[in-house]
């Protein structure tokens, strides 16, 4: 494929992506409209469910619900589809386990406190015989310098002998 036809394919790509742009602004203001009318549906119902409505309620659902179904009917939506799609798509989106600070995961087997922190070896024994793994061995430990020749009985004032006296004491 030449340089000229990837640029071509970009551009029709990047056009198309434009216009799609240009139409969800295109139906924003619908949109917006659809959602006022379904709030105040919503208010409508809920003041005449909860004993709330005051004499008109009735009129003003059925002029909300007349506003609608002309609403549907000049932008050509389904005002109930829509929402039932939204709604799903909300639902895959999110995460499936959601875990909050202090939350745990229930999912791991529960811990036998009696099991061996250390899977066992044969003949039932974890590790060893203390149950941890064999310990490296170092080599012992010798002094660096000649041995001290002091004339004192006990060690110097600062209390060991391998530490100077502190200074200002």
């Amino acid at each position: 494929m030449g340089l000229m036809d990837r640029v071509k394919q970009q551009a029709s790509t990047l056009a198309q992506q434009a216009n799609q742009g240009m139409a969800k602004l295109d139906s924003l203001p619908a949109q917006r409209r659809a959602d006022a009318l379904l709030r105040s549906l919503g208010v409508a119902v809920l003041a005449e469910r909860t004993g709330r409505a005051n004499g008109d309620t009735e009129a003003q659902i059925s002029q909300i619900l007349a506003d609608l179904a002309q609403h549907e009917q000049q932008y050509d939506v389904n005002l109930v589809q829509q929402a039932t799609q939204a709604q799903v798509q909300q639902q895959w989106q999110q995460p499936q386990s959601q875990q909050g600070p202090g939350e745990f995961l229930t999912s791991a087997p529960p811990v036998d406190p009696n099991a061996p922190a250390v899977p066992l070896q044969q003949g039932g024994q974890a590790g060893g015989s203390t149950g941890f793994p064999p310990a490296t061995s170092f080599p012992e430990a010798a002094p660096v310098g000649p041995a001290d020749t002091d004339d004192e009985a006990g060690p110097p004032q600062g209390g060991s002998s391998f530490f100077p006296p502190a200074s200002g004491a």
